[in-house]
């Protein structure tokens, strides 16, 4: 009976891990853009580790920059079918500079941790229509009132759509709009100074194949028109698996 047990307990872990996928990827930029935000300048690099199961997924992600200003960790679990993505991020940036607190990545008291949960869903219309439409929202951490009492869930609704794509060159342009959902009579939200189009961007991306090796590069034009700034980012693919 135990032998039994044995060879149907090896049977399913054989079959779960054959159906797992591990992917990584490794990427150097000249910043570090995110929702009409500039996080960090210099040169940036990201990497990402995640574990595929069927249509769920569970990862990591990293970012830092050369001189040690910059560093971010991040763990995040995802859903995906064919149209509809959903994934929450726990973000923790602990830069040396952080005037939050960012020394104690285990403390998850509302009022006192130095991260925040990002709740974020994409859905793409269809293939012959592939406007992704994207809601985020902060469900938990720093993104609090003054008072430090409440949440604020500050927001971010875009629409990315695909203007130009030949070959192995693609050309994006999105739209987002920032706002809190509970903003207790105060103007900012953890994006921007003020609700508003806080991001419009063009993003171009290009594969180039150096002796049978693909290095995708990217270049990405930020306008953010609350806070009256725009950002330029160029990007390159070490590796991807």
């Amino acid at each position: 009976m135990l032998k039994n047990y044995l060879l149907l307990f090896s049977s399913v872990v054989g079959t779960c891990l054959g159906a797992q996928e591990l992917h990584s990827a490794l990427q150097l930029r000249n910043s570090h853009l995110w929702r009409g935000i500039e996080v960090s300048a210099g040169l940036i690099y990201t990497g990402d580790l995640h574990l595929d199961y069927k249509n769920f997924y569970v990862g990591f992600w990293a970012g830092g920059n050369v001189d040690g200003s910059y560093k971010e960790f991040n763990n995040y679990i995802g859903y995906k079918n064919k149209h509809l993505t959903l994934e929450l991020w726990d973000i923790y940036n602990f830069s040396p500079g952080a005037t939050y607190n960012n020394k104690e990545f285990f403390n998850y008291s509302a009022r006192e941790t130095g991260r925040f949960w990002d709740f974020r869903s994409y859905y793409t219309i269809s293939e012959q229509f592939p406007l992704v439409l994207s809601w985020n929202t902060v469900v938990f951490g720093r993104d609090r009132n003054r008072e430090n009492t409440q949440n604020k869930y500050s927001s971010f609704v875009s629409g990315e759509y695909p203007v130009y794509k030949k070959d192995h060159l693609e050309v994006r342009g999105r739209v987002g709009y920032a706002f809190a959902l509970d903003s207790h009579g105060e103007m900012n939200n953890f994006f921007a100074k003020d609700s508003g189009f806080n991001e419009i961007s063009l993003i171009v991306s290009k594969s180039f194949t150096i002796e049978g090796y693909k290095i995708p590069v990217g270049i990405w034009g930020m306008w953010n028109p609350v806070n009256n700034n725009a950002f330029l980012q160029f990007s390159v693919q070490v590796y991807s698996f």
